[in-house]
């Protein structure tokens, strides 16, 4: 697979050939210095963007394939996405925040009040549901985007630099959650970072550098 942008009438390679496969599960990471190719290849993955040559197949489904709308729904129901701009919405709270990305499923009341409480707990967070994002600490307004991802206990989470505006204690917490829920619901983590504290975590290593993969390494259990 390969990806490339039109840049002054020349074509950048972000992803050079790239041969690689991630199994259920998986707590890995994609590492390297800053225009390597991490983010692009997180955003192909969470059927953003699309390669430019080859095949990125995402739970069975040929991303090339994919119109915007299936592409939506993918995201919709498979995908989470947590970033380092934490993204929640102001004027809502908390339990809002986390209960916006089950509207666009057939969930009743009911069960959307459920899940939400449930992914609260899962972060710790259930005393704040009733909170506006502005009353909240950095590492509190993190972890509540875990919850916003993790409520519809999706197959995949895509984590593109999530511990970049936090403090080590609160890195830390936030990585010891993620790899608890991991564990807990056999949903595959796939980071894009460049920070020694998230690497420390991973049972996997992918290092790009211009485009490449440089190493893959897998952590002896």
């Amino acid at each position: 697979m390969s990806k490339g942008y039109p840049i002054g009438g020349k074509t950048f390679m972000a992803l050079k050939n790239l041969t690689i496969s991630f199994n259920e599960g998986e707590f890995a990471g994609i590492v390297g210095p800053s225009g390597s190719g991490k983010t692009t290849l997180l955003n192909i993955i969470g059927s953003l963007d699309k390669p430019t040559q080859g095949e990125a197949i995402v739970l069975d489904q040929n991303i090339s394939d994919l119109t915007h709308k299936k592409a939506a729904y993918l995201r919709n129901i498979n995908i989470g996405f947590i970033f380092q701009v934490f993204n929640l919405l102001p004027v809502y709270t908390v339990y809002e925040n986390v209960e916006f990305a089950l509207l666009l499923q057939q969930y009743s009341g009911k069960e959307r009040k459920k899940a939400v409480m449930e992914a609260l707990d899962w972060v710790g967070l259930t005393s704040h549901a009733n909170k506006k994002p502005d009353k909240l600490s950095g590492g509190e307004s993190q972890r509540v985007a875990i919850a916003r991802a993790m409520v519809k206990r999706p197959k995949i989470l895509l984590a593109d630099e999530p511990t970049a505006n936090l403090d080590s204690e609160n890195a830390h917490e936030i990585l010891s959650t993620m790899k608890k829920l991991n564990k807990e619901l056999k949903t595959t983590f796939l980071f894009s970072t460049h920070d020694e504290k998230v690497m420390g975590y991973l049972d996997r290593t992918i290092h790009l550098r211009d485009g490449n993969i440089e190493k893959d390494i897998i952590k002896k259990s």
